[in-house]
């Protein structure tokens, strides 16, 4: 049974006994002697625990000290200078009330307990519990452990475990940083602190804001477990449970789909570790790089971003989206890479293996891709087939160029063959070593110059549309010029070789040029592209939205256009 028990019941029985003295009857008096034999057995149990208890609080000094007199219990106040001990733990303070029989203490003025010359607790007023080793500290409270100082109004330690509580508001001050909570735990051990309820810390570069968080004072690292938003100078992360964040170094280590947010990109994915001083984000896990200034969007299955060379990588399932102002350009490759240069101010995606490109005045396959936003160029090379409209282009090599985000000139080289669709489906060809293409405003073709071994076939049709014939011309040098989606005029240049066929007489051999190829099924779509890249959303993600809800406020506060709106569009209207 407790002490605190035992003396309530001890005080019960004095009471007991005053009555007793006043009722001299038989039956009091056997009542009497019974409630004697009681107090008897209470005093030997109490003075067998105070001589086996090895706990028992010490003076070590006072200015002066009085016995207090009440039945049954050993109290002694100490006034002036009072030093106390229990093991390698003191307390010190102004004025003492030490009850030697329940081993509990009440301190006041100036109250300073230090425990094993390591951590320094100091405050207004205590109450100390020697036989648990706990104390309650109420009033300026001051944590001091050599490596944080803590700030609270009231605090609870347990001298057994070393760890201190506090549910009423406190801060902790390190080096560098200041960290706020409504509740915490802080194990003077371990050095871990767990905070919960309006958590926040404060340096000079930055803030971070949470529910729930643990924060290690010796590594300096925060491990979120709430939903957290840290906001430095030049970024601001969105993270979730899980997620390391080092408030020295920078460095976060995010989980859970999270998000950083620097002036020009966005970056988010379910797994992400990004490093402030450097600027150098790696992202694993559905990733989105968000390019605010080229209005771009590159997705993919895991990324690298460094923003100081300007070189963005993404791998596996790699999407690119590039907005203009009335059309998406979409191009798909096992890896992209996007380069930013900032002392050139050029602007560059390099695609390799398995290319696909859709754009609503062309569409295109090859093996590898550079594409230079800042000329407005795009180089293709392995062997790539372009389709625009009803033509079809490939070469060895191909780059076109955009105006006003229209393709308007295709220069191509090697196993140049260009097939295009006149009205009555006949299948006019250009082949040779080097062609060159000049597009419309409604990018049609409108001029094919051929250079070197070139072939062509052409049907000639009259103004009626009716098909006059079949012209087969071998020449050195040949340009062809198209009108309303029919050869208007054609110029030979150097000794041309021909025949014309009448319509009668053309035999299907006749209709194909040596290496003729139409591969409309091949042709990439916007859908066909967004299908390859398609992937299945883990159903985490949706929890993690959940329980992302507690922080939007925040996030909105710092982004005044959501980043899961932002998210949201690049997946749909893009």
């Amino acid at each position: 049974m407790k002490y605190s028990t035992k003396i309530h019941q001890l005080k019960a029985i004095q009471e007991k006994m005053k009555s007793f003295e006043s009722n001299k009857s038989v039956s009091s008096i056997l009542s009497y002697i019974f409630l004697t034999l009681i107090l008897l057995n209470f005093t030997s149990f109490s003075v067998k625990a105070q001589t086996t208890n090895s706990n028992q609080v010490e003076i070590i000094k006072a200015d002066s000290l009085i016995g207090i007199n009440q039945p049954f219990m050993q109290m002694k106040k100490l006034i002036g200078n009072v030093g106390l001990r229990q093991g390698t733990t003191l307390l010190y303070c102004n004025l003492a009330v030490l009850n030697e029989t329940t081993n509990i203490l009440e301190a006041y003025g100036k109250v300073k307990i230090i425990q094993a010359d390591t951590v320094t607790i100091t405050g207004d007023t205590a109450y100390y519990f020697g036989n648990e080793r706990k104390a309650k500290i109420n009033g300026h409270v001051k944590l001091d452990d050599r490596t944080i100082v803590l700030s609270t109004s009231a605090l609870d330690y347990d001298l057994n475990t070393n760890i201190a509580y506090y549910n009423t508001g406190g801060k902790i001050v390190d080096k560098k940083s200041t960290l706020t909570s409504k509740e915490g735990y802080y194990s003077t051990v371990t050095k871990l602190f767990d905070f919960k309820k309006n958590v926040k810390v404060f340096d000079k570069e930055g803030s971070l804001s949470a529910d729930s968080l643990r924060y290690s004072t010796l590594s300096k690292e925060a491990f979120f477990i709430a939903p957290t938003l840290v906001v430095n100078k030049k970024d601001t992360t969105y993270a979730n449970p899980g997620s390391q964040y080092n408030t020295v170094t920078k460095i976060s280590n995010l989980k859970g789909r999270s998000t950083v947010k620097t002036e020009d990109y966005t970056m988010t994915a379910d797994t992400m570790i990004y490093d402030p001083p450097t600027e150098i984000g790696v992202a694993i896990g559905n990733i989105h790089f968000i390019s605010k200034k080229d209005k771009a969007i590159l997705t993919g299955d895991r990324g690298r971003y460094a923003k100081k060379t300007g070189v963005t990588r993404v791998f596996g399932h790699a999407l690119l989206k590039n907005v203009f102002e009335n059309d998406t350009l979409f191009l798909t490759a096992d890896t992209l890479v996007s380069l930013d240069n900032k002392e050139t101010k050029t602007k560059k995606l390099y695609a390799y293996k398995k290319v696909l490109i859709y754009k609503s005045d062309f569409a295109g396959k090859c093996d590898s891709l550079s594409y230079n936003v800042s000329d407005s160029t795009i180089y293709f090379y392995q062997k790539p087939i372009l389709w625009n409209l009803k033509n079809q282009s490939e070469a060895d090599s191909i780059h076109i160029l955009l105006k006003n985000n229209k393709i308007s000139t295709m220069n191509m080289k090697g196993k140049s063959f260009v097939i295009s669709i006149d009205t009555l489906t006949n299948y006019n060809q250009m082949k040779g070593r080097k062609m060159l293409v000049t597009f419309t405003k409604d990018s049609k073709i409108e001029k094919v110059n051929v250079e070197g071994n070139g072939e062509s076939i052409y049907f000639a049709v009259d103004e009626k549309n009716t098909l006059t014939g079949m012209n087969r011309v071998q020449c050195g040098k040949m340009t062809m010029s198209f009108a309303k989606n029919k050869i208007s005029k054609i110029a030979f240049l150097a000794k041309p070789e021909g025949k014309f066929i009448p319509p009668k007489e053309v035999k299907e051999d006749d209709k194909e040029l040596d290496g003729f190829r139409w591969k409309a099924v091949d042709k990439p779509t916007k859908e066909s592209i967004l299908a390859r890249v398609a992937r299945t959303i883990p159903a985490s993600t949706k929890a993690v939205k959940k329980d992302s809800l507690s922080v939007k406020k925040d996030i909105k506060a710092v982004n005044p256009v959501p980043l899961d709106k932002i998210i949201k569009k690049s997946k749909t209207k893009l």
